[in-house]
């Protein structure tokens, strides 16, 4: 039997893994990262649909500032739907059903989240053919992962039977306490919850009409628009902050009589803390996991990880160590799912380690921050792509002092445009327009100086931008 229909992946992109942190952060969260190999999460979700779905029929979706901001090299290629917002599963879902079927198609949508691990993709794939012919006759399908272990990080599913390839279900169950994930592996037909799904766009948004209403009529608003010959991405950024935010789960599946569950294991691993990533990790002879500028001397059972600076350790275990460039988190392995509550920390002291790196990628580039701990003045290596520029642009609290220190700028500064090569520098004195451009064949870098009374990054008013920023 071969499957008849059009399919496409809608890839959820949209997540803050704020328990990956210090290399996860909200302006470049862990789905952008590479934790296992030389892919990001998200470039490794979409390797692996091929050769069964080609990337033109690949869709992201994910957060506006993400496609415009730090992740705009890893998005920039794919087809794109940005959320202006974030709200949950359900209503990310619904959109890109209903966009799916704007040309009068009704695909088969293939939904996965952008940041889990497969390592056996020859089992993607077959268990994906046996859903896609499930989800051809109606079905709403969710791929179940046989557990390995009793697992309370995870949420479960029950199937009724176990006596094919495709199972009822019987209920979905959140995280369990370790003695109900005993019994869950123990009764052999309880699967973890992979957040997987494939279902035909126009059965997803019957269930979704059913169960949310509130959602589908704000598709159905977003729909006459589109018919009115409005931009789809507009409208979006309109209306879509009028949906509830909820997951597909609670939204659509648990009252759903039509979902199935297709057993498979496959290497899977949610990555969803750094305990997740020591096991997936390759290992030394006394089990540790060791990445970049390490030393670990009659160490057993740790994961030290460096970005920049030297981690070198004598004598311990079960140790987690993870250093960026700002930042060093240290716990016991099996208390990493706690990152979170650093994170929460750092965003009710209000700086700046939970939002964004020292180094932040930009569409026209990078800049990384050398001294902002000093009042009155910040200290930035800017890099600019050959063919790229900033917007043109102005700040009200501070001027900037640009040295080349390799490649030529060239420099909009109020109603002059000059060239700035090697060695030279010039001056933008505060509420002046400016611009800086890359027309050379290498890399621009520069030292920049800010000084003024307030020397964040949202002190920036655009005048034009060719990344379409505000």
């Amino acid at each position: 039997m071969t499957i008849q229909a059009v399919v496409k992946a809608v890839i959820l992109a949209g997540g803050s893994g704020t328990r990956l942190w210090p290399m996860s952060r909200q302006q470049l969260p862990k789905q952008f990262l590479k934790l296992d190999g030389d892919e990001s999460l998200l470039a490794a979700t979409v390797s692996r649909l091929s050769p069964m779905i080609e990337e033109e029929n690949v869709w992201v979706v994910t957060n506006e500032a993400h496609a415009l901001g730090e992740a705009f090299s890893e998005l920039e290629h794919l087809n794109q739907i940005l959320e202006p917002c974030g709200r949950n599963t359900a209503p990310a879902i619904a959109l890109a059903a209903a966009l799916l079927q704007r040309e009068g198609d009704d695909p088969l949508m293939l939904v996965l989240p952008a940041d889990h691990l497969i390592q056996d993709i020859p089992a993607f794939h077959q268990s994906l053919e046996v859903a896609m012919l499930a989800a051809e006759q109606g079905d709403l399908v969710t791929f179940g992962i046989v557990p390995e272990f009793p697992d309370t990080g995870f949420g479960y599913i029950q199937a009724k039977s176990v006596d094919s390839t495709v199972f009822p279900v019987a209920r979905f169950t959140e995280k369990p306490d370790l003695k109900t994930a005993e019994s869950f592996v123990e009764a052999g037909n309880y699967y973890w919850n992979s957040g997987m799904f494939v279902w035909k766009a126009s059965a997803i948004l019957s269930e979704i009409e059913q169960h949310q209403p509130d959602i589908y009529n704000v598709l159905m608003t977003m729909k006459v628009c589109w018919e009115a010959g409005e931009d789809w991405q507009e409208v979006v950024r309109r209306l879509f902050q009028e949906m509830p935010s909820i997951s597909i789960d609670y939204a659509v599946l648990e009252p759903s009589s039509k979902v199935v569950v297709v057993p498979v294991s496959m290497g899977w691993s949610d990555i969803g803390s750094w305990d997740a990533v020591h096991d997936i990790s390759e290992k030394d002879m006394s089990n540790n996991a060791l990445s970049g500028n390490t030393i670990a001397i009659d160490c057993k059972n740790s994961l030290f990880r460096s970005e920049s600076r030297l981690i070198a350790a004598v004598g311990i275990e079960d140790i987690i160590a993870v250093e960026t460039p700002d930042a060093i988190l240290l716990c016991p392995r099996g208390e990493s799912q706690r990152v979170r509550e650093i994170v929460d920390v750092l965003k009710m002291n209000g700086g700046q380690a939970h939002h964004e790196h020292l180094t932040v990628r930009r569409p026209w580039g990078w800049y990384t921050v050398l001294d902002d701990q000093s009042t009155g003045y910040k200290l930035k290596c800017i890099e600019v792509r050959p063919g790229a520029s900033l917007s043109l642009q102005s700040h009200q609290h501070r001027s900037e002092h640009w040295i080349v220190v390799s490649g030529t700028a060239t420099v909009t500064r109020g109603d002059d445009v000059m060239t700035i090569t090697k060695n030279e520098s010039t001056y933008i004195p505060i509420a002046t327009r400016h611009r800086l451009e890359n027309r050379g064949k290498i890399n621009l870098k520069m030292i920049e100086v800010q000084v003024g009374d307030y020397l964040e990054e949202d002190d920036i008013e655009r005048f034009d931008d060719v990344y379409g920023r505000n």
